[in-house]
């Protein structure tokens, strides 16, 4: 079996959708598949050192440079291979390869209905979803979405949930001195919860410090609030990070504020790491009871005053997760249970070599389908 991941960019700043990509590439070279990945923009990174040759750059300027779409299209009908998987492509690489023979697998990351753009992305995911045969979903709730309002049959839609690999990840070393530090790996965008950060660490204890990985259109205004807020030398900007690893090795606690979350690769990750998981839950996949990442058993999580999709206003939401963190922080026992728990949860439920058997036994399924089709 051949298999072609396409990826948008070989690059932290695609976000978690570019670790799904990488793990998916990990835990099928395990089980001896012959993987190649083809990079739409940008030079090579992670997956060009882990693939080598197979690891093809097409170095497109944008969507609108037709000799990307020719190229990567040229490619594929070279490669021949038996399934071409979306696992975070552009939308002009999908769109490029339609009308191949091999099988295309797409991958949807979140619940299509998500405010404030939902009737935009339901369109959106419609027109992706053109001569697919399977679409992967990474949650329950998104592949209801995709049958109810999307209009694609259940049959085409399977759910695999994201998973961990160790081959880039190792637990923490202990820290040395008595700063605690809360750390969000995220886009830096306003959805990310990074201002409700900026509020909380407001009523922290000065020993606290916050450590942002990542980048996005929201920095330049988030640096100047935590200036504003006269936070400024409790706040490190790490940018975009090509070792994941060297940022979990800095931080005490996860923090999660997003105010929605398809998933949670990076809390999946941090609870891989022996890092407790700490924040507001509202909306998303995260908590769903059918297949949840996060459980009262496993993090501590405050509930959002409101499930809407923006920031939270709720002076008294911020003072009870405060509160809730520094006695976590005074509870070695209750704390290293959490640890423990969530380690074997992930390592039970969310790991790679799962994640690559499901993969795989998807793959072997729908090629035996007549065409590839349902």
């Amino acid at each position: 079996m051949k298999v072609v991941i396409c990826i948008s960019s070989d690059s932290e700043r695609s976000g978690g959708s570019f670790r799904v990509a990488e793990v998916a590439i990990r835990s099928l070279l395990r089980l001896g598949v012959n993987v190649h990945a083809v990079i739409g923009y940008g030079p090579g990174g992670r997956i060009k050192r882990l693939l080598g040759e197979k690891c093809h750059l097409i170095d497109s300027s944008s969507w609108k440079d037709i000799g990307g779409w020719l190229r990567f299209r040229r490619l594929l009908k070279t490669l021949a291979p038996d399934i071409i998987h979306f696992a975070s492509a552009s939308n002009w690489m999908i769109a490029s390869s339609i009308g191949l023979k091999s099988v295309r697998i797409m991958h949807q990351h979140f619940r299509p209905n998500i405010e404030p753009n939902g009737a935009k992305h339901i369109r959106n995911i419609k027109l992706k979803m053109i001569g697919a045969h399977r679409i992967v979903a990474i949650s329950y709730g998104a592949a209801r979405q995709l049958v109810t309002l999307c209009g694609i049959s259940e049959l085409k839609v399977a759910i695999i949930h994201n998973a961990v690999d160790k081959a880039y990840l190792n637990p923490k070393p202990l820290r040395l001195d008595d700063t605690k530090r809360l750390g969000m790996a995220v886009r830096v965008v306003e959805d990310k919860g990074i201002e409700d950060a900026l509020s909380l660490l407001a009523l922290m204890p000065e020993n606290f410090f916050l450590t942002v990985a990542g980048d996005g259109a929201a920095l330049p205004r988030l640096k100047i609030l935590a200036e504003q807020k006269g936070l400024s030398g409790r706040v490190e900007w790490l940018g975009s990070v090509e070792n994941i690893e060297a940022f979990y090795s800095k931080i005490d606690y996860y923090l999660y504020l997003s105010w929605y979350e398809g998933f949670g690769l990076s809390v999946a990750e941090a609870m891989s790491c022996e890092i407790p998981i700490v924040g507001l839950i509202g909306d998303g996949e995260i908590a769903e009871p059918e297949y949840p990442l996060v459980t009262e058993e496993n993090s501590l999580l405050v509930p959002r005053s409101s499930r809407s999709f923006r920031r939270e206003t709720d002076a008294a939401t911020f003072l009870n997760l405060r509160n809730a963190i520094v006695d976590l922080d005074d509870q070695k026992h209750v704390r290293d249970a959490l640890i423990k728990n969530a380690k074997a949860w992930v390592e039970q439920r969310f790991s790679s070599d799962l994640y690559g058997r499901r993969l795989h036994q998807l793959y072997t399924e729908t090629l035996k389908w007549p065409g590839g089709f349902v």
